[in-house]
Parts: C-alpha cells; sequence; structure tokens
C-alpha cells in the first residue's frame, strides 16, 4: 500500500483522513469493528510497518550486521600467524562494539520471533540458521564459555550475508544495484578471512588484495594458496562469480533498460530561479496549451522552469513537445509518483513556486480521476509542511465535478492561496450564458489566450470587405492588469478615468482592485467608485501590455469636477485577499452542510415558490413557444446550465425544453425542477417531429450536450458524429438559430463549416465560421485559464462575474461595497440603438459610458456584413470602425440594459401611443441575458388595456356622482340662462 512504510508521505491521522475519502461509511465501521477484535501481536506488526519503525530496525540490523565483519577483519590484523590457537583477549574497541552487535542482534531475533505467525517455520528458516551460526559460538568465545580458537570467530563473518535484508528497505526506492555489490563484498571478505585462516601464510590484508586480484582479473601475484582447504574455497568463489553474479548483473541491467532516463533524471534548484510542479492526468493536447500559455512573450522574460511528474515515461507526442526550442531548456520532465517522498525530492517539490495539476477532460471515471488529483496536490502540500518550506506550495487544482471543489476545501482545508478550476461547473455556466449573449465563450478565450495566429494590427483597413480582418484584429486583445497610482485619479470615478484612458489610449480599463478592510478584491466596471490615494491595480484589454508611465500620464478635461468626499472606511489591514474571502465565505457554506448551488445563492436565481418534487412538466402537442431555449440530452450537474438562464436579475425569462431519448433520472430532475418555466420533451433530436414538436422553428437557441464518456466508450468521434447529425438536422429547420455545443476532437469542426475559403488552413481552427460565431466550446481554454490564474490570481473572479454578474458577490461584505460604491458588472449583449448606427464605435463607447455607465468591449457583426456566411465576435474593435444595423454590442453592466437602451435610442412620447410603442421597442431589444420574454410583453400589453377601460369608467362614475351630490340640476340651468342674458348685452348682435 502506498501509506505503508517510512516512504509514506502522511501522517497515521492523514492516512485515516484519505481513506475516509475513498471508502463508505460502511467500510469504515467494518474495519473498525474488525480492529476491535486485532491481537496485540498483530497490532504490534501493523504499528512497525505503517509507522515505519520496522524500516529503521531493519536498516539497523544491516548496517550492524556489515560492521562485525569489519570488526572482524580488524580483529584478525591483530591476530599472531601460525596454529588455530586462543587468539587471546581482544582490545576494548573492538569487544564493546562487538558485544553491542550481538546484543542488539538477540533482540531483533526475539521480536522476529514473537511477531512470526508460524514458530517452528520461523526457527528453521536459513536468515534463522545464520543468526546461530554467526552471533553464539563467538558470542560464548568472547564471554570465555568456551575455548576462543580462530576459526570460531571466523564465523562471525558469515553475519555479512544478511546484508541481503537490505533488499526489504531499498526495494521501496528501486535500488537494484546493491545485490551485485554485496555478492562482490561478500566473496573477498569471507573467503579472505577463510584463507587467513587455513593457510596461515600472509596477514588479512595481503588475503584481502589476493581476493580483489582474483575476481577482477586472472588470479596471478605472489600470494596464492598452498593448502587443499584454501584452493577449494577459492573454486567456490569463482564458481559464484560464474554462476550467481552474473544473473544479477543481468536483472539489474534488465530493470535499468526498463526504466527510462526520465525515472532516473533529477531537478536541481537553482538560486533565485523558481519552478512549478505539473501534475495530472491530462492528454499531451493539455499539456501543450498550458506549456504554450505560460512561456508566451505576452508574458515578459520568463525564467520560470516547470517540472512535470508522471508516473509513465512521455509518449512520442509529448517527447516532439518537449524538444521544441521554446520549452527544451525550460521543461523537465520526471517519470515518478507523487506519493513517493523519493520522487517528490527528484522534483525539488518543497521549493517550488506552485503546484499545477491538470485533469483529464475525456476520463471516464471523473470522480476517481478528481480523488487522485486532489489526494496528490494533498500530498505535495503535505511534504513541504513536513519539509518546512519557507515559500509553502500553493495549488492551482482543476477538478471535473463540482463536488470535488467543495471537498478539497472542506474536506482536506484547503489554503486560501489555492484555486480550483471546476470543468463541467465551468463548461455548463458558459454553455447556458451562450445561449443569452452569443459568442461569449469565443470573446473569453481571446482574453484568456497568448497564442494566437498572427495579424499585424497596424494593417488593418476598415473598408476591407472581408470579415476575417475584423475577427484577426479583435483576436489580438488580452487582459492586462497594470498599476493606477497617479495623484491625477484621486477624486475621479472609474468611469471618469476609463473614458480618458480609452480616449487617449485606445485600450479599455474594465475592472479594478480594491483594498477594502475586508481585504483586496476585484469589482468589473465598478463605475462609481471614487479613487482615493492609494494604490490600485486595474485590468485592461489591449493588444500589448501598455506603457504604465503613459498611463498614470493620462490628462483629464478641465470641466471634470474633483470629489473628495471619500467613505469612511478602513482599509486592508488583515492581508486577506479576494482568494482568502472567497475561500472563508466557501467554508461558511459548507459548515452549514453541503447544498444545492441553487439554495446556496437563492437571492440570485428565480426559482419557483414552493418546492416541487413530482417530474418536469412534459411539452404537449399543443403547446406553441416563442423565443425559447432547447436543450439537446442530459448530464450530470444539470443545475449549472440552467442558473445563467434563471437569474434573479432577468425580468424576463425564456421557456427551456429539454429534448431527450431516456426519461430523466430522478436525481437530475430534483436539480432542476426548482427553475420555472423549464419543460420535457421525450425524443430524438434527430427526428424533425420531435424537433417540431419543441418549436424549433421559433426557438432562439439549441444547447448539444456531450454524452458521458463512459456511455459511449470513449468513443470521440461517435459522440461527435450525433452532435454534427444534429446541428445539421436542425439548421435545415431553422436557419437562423443559434447553436452551442462542444466537440470531443476539434477536428471534426469542418463538417460544421459552411464556406470554402482556406482560412483554416492558413491559420487554425480558431478562424473557423463556428468558432468565430460562439457555436464551439473547446475545453483547452480551461488550460489556458488555469495558467492565467498561476499569473494573476483574480482572473477567474473577472469571468465569474462576466458569466454570473452579481451571484458571485460575497454576501457578507455587501454593505461595505455598497457604502464604497462597488458592484459587479455581468456581460450583455445588446443591440446598437438605431441613432448610433453608420456612427463609429468610439463615440458609442463614449455615450454608453458617460451617460449609461456600460463599458462596451466588442461586437458580435450579423450575418453579411463583410461576406460573412455567420455572425462573428469582433473585441475591441478600433475607435473609427463604423457601426452597421445588424451589429450588437457586448456591454460590461450593472443593470438590465433593456430601459437603458430605450432611454438612449427614444425620447419620452406624450399621448395614448407611449406605452404601447415603448413595449413594442421593448420586444425587439435583447437585453441583459437574452430576449424579452414576448408572453409577457403580451400579458402587459392586455392588462393596460384593462387598466384604461377601468380608469375611463371610474372617470364616469365620479362624474355622476359630483354632478348628483354637490349640484343641482335646476341651478345649473339658471346659471346657464343668466349667462346668455350678460353675453347678450355685451354683444347685442349674438
Amino acid at each position: 500500500m502506498i501509506y505503508e512504510g517510512k516512504q509514506s508521505i502522511f501522517s497515521h491521522q492523514d492516512q485515516y483522513a484519505l481513506i475516509r475519502l475513498v471508502n463508505s461509511e460502511d467500510d469504515g465501521t467494518t474495519k473498525k469493528h474488525e480492529e476491535g477484535k486485532t491481537s496485540f501481536t498483530l497490532k504490534l506488526a501493523k504499528q512497525l510497518s505503517t509507522s515505519g519503525v520496522g524500516d529503521y530496525l531493519d536498516s539497523i540490523n544491516v548496517f550492524l550486521s556489515f560492521l562485525l565483519p569489519v570488526i572482524h577483519l580488524i580483529d584478525c590484523y591483530t591476530w599472531e600467524q601460525g596454529g588455530t590457537q586462543d587468539v587471546g583477549e581482544a582490545q576494548a574497541y573492538i569487544t564493546i562494539p562487538e558485544l553491542i552487535c550481538y546484543i542488539y542482534f538477540l533482540l531483533d531475533f526475539a521480536i522476529n520471533f514473537y511477531l512470526s505467525e508460524n514458530k517452528l517455520f520461523f526457527t528453521f528458516q536459513t536468515t534463522s540458521l545464520i543468526e546461530y551460526v554467526s552471533i553464539f559460538p563467538s558470542l560464548l568465545a568472547r564471554l570465555n564459555i568456551i575455548t576462543g580458537y580462530k576459526y570460531i570467530y571466523l564465523l562471525r563473518v558469515l553475519r555479512f550475508l544478511l546484508c541481503y535484508k537490505l533488499d526489504k528497505v531499498l526495494q521501496r526506492q528501486s535500488m537494484e544495484a546493491y545485490k551485485p555489490i554485496v555478492t562482490v563484498m561478500a566473496i573477498i571478505i569471507i573467503n579472505s578471512s577463510i584463507l587467513y585462516v587455513v593457510e596461515q601464510d600472509y596477514s588479512i590484508v595481503e588475503y584481502i588484495y589476493f581476493m580483489v586480484v582474483t575476481i577482477s582479473t586472472v588470479g596471478f601475484g605472489d600470494v596464492y594458496p598452498t593448502t587443499i582447504y584454501g584452493r577449494f574455497s577459492i573454486i567456490i568463489a569463482i564458481l559464484i562469480m560464474f554462476l550467481v553474479l552474473p544473473t544479477q548483473v543481468e536483472m539489474l541491467t534488465r530493470v535499468y533498460s526498463l526504466r527510462s532516463q526520465f525515472a532516473r533524471n533529477k531537478y536541481i534548484t537553482k538560486t533565485e530561479q523558481e519552478h512549478i510542479l505539473l501534475l495530472g492526468s491530462s492528454q499531451v493536447e493539455g499539456f501543450k496549451t498550458f506549456l504554450n500559455e505560460l512561456y508566451h512573450s505576452d508574458h515578459g522574460l520568463n525564467d520560470i522552469n516547470t517540472v512535470i511528474l508522471q508516473n509513465q515515461a512521455p509518449t512520442e507526442e509529448m517527447t516532439i513537445q518537449l524538444k521544441q526550442p521554446a520549452l527544451s531548456q525550460k521543461v523537465i520532465y520526471l517519470e515518478g509518483h507523487p506519493l513517493q517522498n523519493k520522487d517528490l525530492e527528484r522534483c525539488s517539490s518543497k521549493d517550488c513556486n506552485c503546484v499545477i495539476v491538470l485533469a483529464n477532460k475525456t476520463s471516464h471515471t471523473p470522480k476517481r480521476d478528481d480523488y487522485r488529483n486532489i489526494i496528490h496536490a494533498f500530498a505535495v502540500k503535505q511534504y513541504a509542511k513536513k519539509q518546512k518550506s519557507r515559500k509553502g506550495a500553493r495549488v492551482c487544482l482543476q477538478v471535473l465535478q463540482p463536488q470535488s471543489k467543495d471537498l478539497y476545501f472542506n474536506a482536506l482545508g484547503g489554503h486560501e492561496t489555492d484555486q480550483v478550476i471546476c470543468v463541467d461547473e465551468l463548461k455548463l455556466y458558459l454553455l447556458g450564458k451562450t445561449c443569452l449573449c452569443p459568442g461569449i465563450n469565443t470573446l473569453i478565450s481571446f482574453l484568456i489566450q497568448s497564442s494566437k495566429p498572427s495579424y499585424d494590427i497596424t494593417k488593418y483597413d476598415k473598408n476591407k470587405c472581408e470579415w476575417i480582418d475584423d475577427y484577426l484584429c479583435g483576436m489580438q486583445n488580452e487582459i492586462y492588469r497594470v498599476p493606477l497610482e497617479s495623484e491625477a485619479f484621486v477624486g475621479l470615478t472609474f468611469s471618469q478615468i476609463s473614458q480618458a484612458i480609452y480616449k487617449e489610449l485606445n485600450i479599455i480599463l474594465f475592472a479594478l482592485e480594491v483594498e477594502l478592510e475586508s481585504g483586496t478584491n476585484v469589482f468589473v466596471n465598478p463605475a462609481d467608485y471614487l479613487f482615493e490615494d492609494y494604490l490600485h491595480y486595474g485590468y485592461v484589454i489591449a493588444t500589448e501590455m501598455p506603457s504604465i508611465e503613459q498611463i498614470q500620464q493620462t490628462k483629464f478635461p478641465d470641466y471634470i469636477q474633483k470629489n473628495y468626499c471619500f467613505p469612511n472606511v478602513q482599509r486592508q489591514t488583515n492581508n486577506k485577499n479576494a482568494l482568502q474571502q472567497e475561500t472563508e465565505y466557501l467554508k461558511e457554506i459548507l459548515s452549514e452542510g453541503i447544498k444545492e448551488d441553487s439554495q446556496k445563492h437563492t437571492s440570485y436565481y428565480q426559482v419557483k415558490p414552493q418546492t416541487i418534487t413530482t417530474g418536469l412538466p412534459k411539452v404537449g402537442d399543443q403547446e406553441k413557444f416563442e423565443n425559447h431555449f432547447i436543450v439537446c440530452g442530459v448530464v450530470t450537474d444539470m443545475k449549472y446550465l440552467m442558473m445563467p438562464l434563471r437569474a434573479r436579475s432577468l425580468k424576463n425569462i425564456q421557456p427551456i425544453i429539454i429534448l431527450n431519448q431516456d426519461l430523466i433520472p430522478t436525481e437530475i430532475q430534483l436539480q432542476i425542477n426548482k427553475f420555472p418555466k423549464v419543460y420535457f420533451l421525450q425524443g430524438s433530436p434527430l427526428n424533425t417531429e420531435d424537433l417540431k414538436k419543441a418549436c424549433i422553428q421559433k426557438a432562439s437557441a439549441l444547447v448539444i450536450l456531450q454524452k458521458q464518456a463512459d456511455q459511449e466508450e470513449g468513443i470521440s468521434n461517435i459522440v461527435d458524429a450525433d452532435t454534427i447529425f444534429i446541428y445539421k438536422t436542425v439548421k435545415l429547420l431553422n436557419q437562423n438559430i443559434n447553436i452551442i455545443t462542444e466537440l470531443a476532437s476539434i477536428s471534426t469542426i469542418s463538417f460544421l463549416q459552411i464556406s470554402r475559403n482556406n482560412y483554416v488552413q492558413k491559420y487554425d481552427w480558431s478562424v473557423s465560421e463556428p468558432f468565430a460565431s460562439g457555436e464551439i466550446y473547446v475545453s483547452t481554454m480551461l488550460d489556458t485559464l488555469i495558467c492565467q490564474a498561476y499569473y494573476n490570481p483574480f482572473i477567474t473572479s473577472i469571468f465569474d462575474q462576466m458569466i454570473l454578474g452579481s451571484a458571485s458577490m460575497n454576501k457578507k461584505n455587501k454593505k461595505l461595497y455598497q457604502t464604497c460604491k462597488l458592484q459587479q458588472s455581468n456581460l450583455f449583449l445588446i443591440n446598437v440603438p438605431p441613432k448610433y448606427q453608420e456612427k463609429t464605435f468610439g463615440e458609442l463607447f463614449e455615450i454608453l459610458l458617460t451617460e449609461q455607465k456600460m463599458i462596451p468591449i466588442g461586437l458580435y457583426r450579423g450575418e453579411k456584413v463583410k461576406n460573412n456566411n455567420k455572425p462573428y465576435v469582433f473585441l475591441k474593435p478600433p475607435m473609427d470602425v463604423v457601426l452597421q444595423s445588424k451589429d450588437r454590442v457586448y456591454v460590461l453592466s450593472a443593470k438590465q440594459p433593456k430601459e437603458i437602451e430605450t432611454i438612449i435610442d427614444n425620447q419620452p412620447n406624450q399621448g395614448q401611443d407611449n406605452t404601447a410603442q415603448y413595449f413594442n421597442i421593448k420586444s425587439k431589444l435583447q437585453g441583459e441575458e437574452g430576449r424579452v420574454d414576448i408572453e409577457f410583453s403580451r400579458e402587459l400589453m392586455r392588462f393596460n388595456d384593462k387598466m384604461k377601460k377601468l380608469n375611463k369608467q371610474l372617470n364616469n362614475i365620479n362624474q355622476k356622482l359630483f354632478n348628483q351630490g354637490l349640484i343641482h340640476e335646476d341651478f345649473i340651468s339658471n346659471v346657464r340662462s343668466i349667462l346668455k342674458k350678460e353675453l347678450a348685452n355685451l354683444n347685442p348682435g349674438v
């Protein structure tokens, strides 16, 4: 077992903690029950084995077994030559160590005899017989119980044969070379001692020399045996050399041939040079993506080394990657296991700057893989802790299942600076968000990826008629973290600073690090935040790292008035950062019991008014849906797909139809039946009749979920074949529908390509039309994200806000954020207001940021704008790019921008048609999270008409009551007649 012996990296308590992760409670109860019946002998044997004490005792035994023959050789040097008479009393420096060896051998023999299950077998086994012969005769002679002849003391040298017990200890460290060494030394020591006793012609040193010459050359020399016993011992030694030693050498050669150089190499830490430890079960593509991002030139001069530790030698594909010029001097591949101390020592894990663990995203057993990766990360942390590492081991971990993230922090007590990225959770969040905001997965991949097709943005021409120029120009932009420390910023709001920086430097400042009493946190578009006089860090979107000096020298118009009324709050005092806050918040939630995510953030997600335990409502034949979403397939963590589609910030939500061939399992229904307007239709997305029942012609978006790997036996082409067939079938029925899917093999993207241009062959799959439009999710994006998380631990918080908005805010500090006017913004997609069509992106940026406090970061260009068959993402267009009527704008806003867009585009209308015109405009918009619910708008129209009718009826009733209750009709007629007379007197002609 990996927990036994001295090489175990876990303490006794850690072993039980890890066992509980893998075994059920019933198994644990059974083990405890069995331990209660264990005898003292078995308990002692188990304790010696698991604690490592047994290995230490064996090591001492082997050392003393080597020391005793050495003492014998020293003792022989003092003997007189000739005869086998009594050698007499030895010196104290010989007798005292010799007696210590005898005492230890006797105690060790007694312990092993007591712990042996078959004592009769133990008494007569070979090692026990050697013990008797090598200990008792010489011990009795040393105690003067028997006469100490030379041949009695000669038996001491046989103790050297027990050095083979080193096998029990060293095999765990894979040291196979000790056997030939022990054999050669045994031949030299034992035979030289025998020759010294039986020959009596030369000293012990000369016989040792003779044996060394004999086994290394042909044996010629002045020293040679003359007696029959001496020559017979030489014959035995030569036979052993010819028969035993070649076999051992052959075994050693075979073992070393099986072990590659990667299993023997070692990384030596260099002074003032950091390195990271890369673990995990990811495929070669994942390691390639991570390393290319890590050593990209956009991150500056990178002197960090990477040590990859895997339990197998690199594949041919991996070897090719490691031989690339950019990686050959920086990346070291070692074959070993993270649970072995010797392998952790080989890679200098105690001095590593960070531990990166990549997950295998195509795993058939995600739960088991997550547990293994978590234990490996925990093992490195424990090893660094035991080695008293000054740096500690920061961990960036990928897990496949959302439950594993809770497990890492709750069960194993993950450190505050650790980051855990859940693959399935983030993937489903993106798929759901893409239904509402098409192209967001493509946009995010641009922001976090440095390795892209090259394009010279200085040669960009807005008048070119090819969409690829827009796309490649926007692809060059990334996120950079820059310091904002200038007196000119003090007293200005974030919006004012962002507007000035964009106008002067053409970079978009969209997020900010703020130090508060609770620690440092990141906020996306905190528009009203007032800058104080201390160092802030901003996040900008730019094509390259901006000049810090130019940012600090940004000029502001004279008409902008500064505000020095800062909120009375304390700054950071406890050195906590955003990661520590998020970790504490997560632990606080977990301490109350692990709940469903929809229950953790009930204030951020719309749920049904009461818990429904029955199944989902089914789609009837007569039901009609418009502007709805269709989900093809079912996955385990379905709720994470629903959460962005049911955000509480959505004023209107669209129906969701789940189309699946089989019934939805009960545990998945319990996850999603809490969300409103979710329906189930049993059928196949390859059947046009079933698609028509789901009203595919009027659907807004369709998500194709991949089947579980274990259901398809991991054959990626079969999974992609289903995806391609569904894609083609749906497009025949609804050409304009937004389809989002994930491909198991990116090479199959060519089947979804419409045009026959050569962009993919010229660049790569990232310039294909399906990916440019946001229809394809690529899992390697998360390998790039975890690399960005290494450089900047706040990057995951930024994307959480873009996807989930205020759902990622720590409620504990909500009041503090409101006091400082700090808010978290979401990423929305809105139509370009008609007033700003045919205007430039720079003009739109200024008006949206100034009047509506929204930050535009890109365009989603419509079809046929520039010879494009599908829409495409245009991230941070140049200022002079002209907006088209089919364009839509990606904006970062804290509020739903539906009403805002109406206010920008229309002046307030008067008259009875004002409300009708408002809803007519509103029904055409796409707001914060997608298209407006048409059914809800119609209900509002009907309600408005009823209110008008009711208002007229109330006016009539009030008028009648007023006439009847206060003024009589006779009085009114008299007043009228008097007025007529007066008018007649004033105007006689009337």
